[in-house]
């Protein structure tokens, strides 16, 4: 092997290097076009090699056999390499689809990483429109949305009800960037609305008109009526009492009322026996019950007074919610009045402890004497103590009797006559009559009548000393007077005028 291979040294392999290159440019020429440069230093390597392979493995023969056979070594060489090296004709067409299945492996991969990056960092937008608001924050913050909220009134969405958006629904927003919604507050309650007239409205019609105006505050009331049919208009009602119809704003709260008709009720209630039992304990039972309870009072010698003496209803029965029913309460033992007529003033004064006697006794002109004229409380009359006990009792003092009242002095006039005749109901007046006369002045020298009876309307004259001059105590009156000097002119004056 180290003798072959000292022999093929550096000139012999050039040799065959050359032969070869000699028979490929013959055979190009007669067999293909010409090739490349770079497919031709190609195809030399892939022989290089491969010759290279062959001679390392070839075994050598023996040196004599070399040295005597060299021409035919070489040519067998060349042979042998002819038959060993093939190319490929399809090489470059898969050289350069592999360097664009390689190109555009590339720009898919960029594409695919620039789309996932725009799906990590951008989020497809809902429809929001209709939706609540907190719907829109909640997607807003899973998504890390800004959320730029605008409020208006608005008759068509309810109130939190998003209105529009500023990206439309199914386009994409950057994450981290704003989104614009208009939310709704609802109805605008400054607005007027004019009420239609709900007295030619169904209830139903009613709601209708309400929903669709929004008119939130206006409610309507269902309630029992014994008057109105059911279903029937019963009246309308504003609360602020400084609205009108006219004025009605959508803020303002108001009521349609509307019958159900009369209530009937099931008679399920069992009616106790109220007998003997105390007024309160009957009126809390009513007020539960809800029953029409009336109370008639009525004296009793044997119920204690606020106790229950009778009842409408038998014990035991039913009756029904808003029944109506009669209980008799006691007002207790009853002060009969008396007939006053056969009593004095002094006994009726006396002998009722029960009742409050009052006794007057008055001038009158047909009843004598000490007889009845009158009691303020019939007789026979039954007083309790819910009843006012004072009876007055009027008796007669008889005709008014005018006494002689000579010799007084004319201030004891008023409180004689006021408390003589005019408190105890004769209208008895005077007149004064100014005289001159011994004795001093202001002293009752004269009457028209006295010491007698007089009607119970009468006007007496009475005349009064004018002299400045008459000693205090006059002289007893004598028959033989001596004329007296000329007195000035008399004067009547009616004190009953002044």
């Amino acid at each position: 092997m180290s003798d072959f291979l000292s022999k093929f040294n550096k000139d012999k392999y050039q040799d065959l290097l050359s032969e070869q290159d000699e028979e490929k440019q013959s055979k190009s020429k007669n067999d293909e076009p010409v090739e490349t440069q770079e497919q031709i230093d190609s195809q030399q390597k892939q022989e290089e090699q491969a010759s290279a392979a062959e001679m390392e493995e070839r075994v050598p023969e023996p040196e004599s056999s070399t040295e005597s056979n060299p021409v035919s070594t070489r040519s067998s060489y060349r042979r042998d390499s002819e038959e060993d090296v093939e190319i490929d004709p399809d090489y470059q067409r898969k050289k350069r689809r592999r360097l664009w299945l390689i190109i555009a492996g590339s720009v898919l991969a960029c594409v695919l990483i620039f789309f996932i990056y725009y799906i990590l960092v951008h989020v497809k937008v809902e429809d929001f429109v209709g939706q609540p608001v907190s719907e829109a924050r909640a997607w807003a913050n899973e998504n890390d949305v800004e959320i730029e909220l605008i409020q208006e009134h608005n008759k068509e969405y309810d109130a939190n009800q998003v209105i529009s958006q500023s990206v439309p629904a199914g386009e994409k927003i950057r994450k981290g960037n704003t989104l614009q919604l208009t939310s709704s507050l609802g109805p605008d309650p400054e607005e007027v609305i004019l009420l239609p007239d709900f007295s030619v409205m169904s209830q139903e019609e009613a709601r209708s008109w309400i929903e669709e105006n929004k008119a939130e505050n206006l409610q309507i009331v269902a309630e029992y009526s014994d008057d109105v049919e059911e279903g029937e208009f019963i009246k309308l009602t504003i609360r602020d009492d400084d609205v009108d119809e006219t004025g009605y704003q959508r803020k303002h709260s108001a009521a349609v009322y509307y019958s159900k008709g009369e209530e009937v009720f099931e008679k399920n209630i069992t009616i106790p026996n109220f007998t003997g039992v105390a007024k309160e304990e009957v009126v809390k039972w009513a007020e539960t019950n809800e029953i029409d309870m009336t109370y008639e009072e009525a004296d009793s010698d044997t119920v204690e007074a606020g106790f229950i003496i009778s009842q409408s209803e038998t014990p035991e029965e039913k009756i029904a919610k808003r029944d109506k029913m009669e209980v008799v309460v006691s007002l207790g033992k009853a002060t009969i009045v008396p007939n006053f007529a056969g009593l004095t003033a002094e006994e009726a004064a006396v002998s009722f402890p029960d009742l409050e006697v009052m006794v007057k006794q008055v001038y009158h002109a047909d009843v004598a004497y000490g007889r009845l004229i009158s009691q303020s409380v019939a007789a026979d009359t039954k007083l309790t103590d819910n009843d006012d006990k004072r009876v007055t009792v009027t008796y007669s003092l008889g005709k008014p009797y005018l006494g002689d009242y000579r010799g007084q002095s004319e201030g004891e006039l008023p409180r004689i006559f006021f408390e003589e005749f005019q408190s105890k109901g004769a209208d008895i007046k005077y007149i004064i009559k100014y005289i001159w006369a011994p004795e001093v002045k202001g002293t009752v020298v004269g009457m028209s009548k006295f010491n007698e009876f007089v009607p119970l309307k009468y006007t007496v004259e009475i005349r009064v000393s004018n002299n400045v001059h008459g000693p205090p105590d006059p002289p007893p009156m004598i028959d033989d007077v001596p004329e007296l000097p000329e007195a000035p002119a008399e004067e009547d004056i009616d004190v009953n005028e002044k």
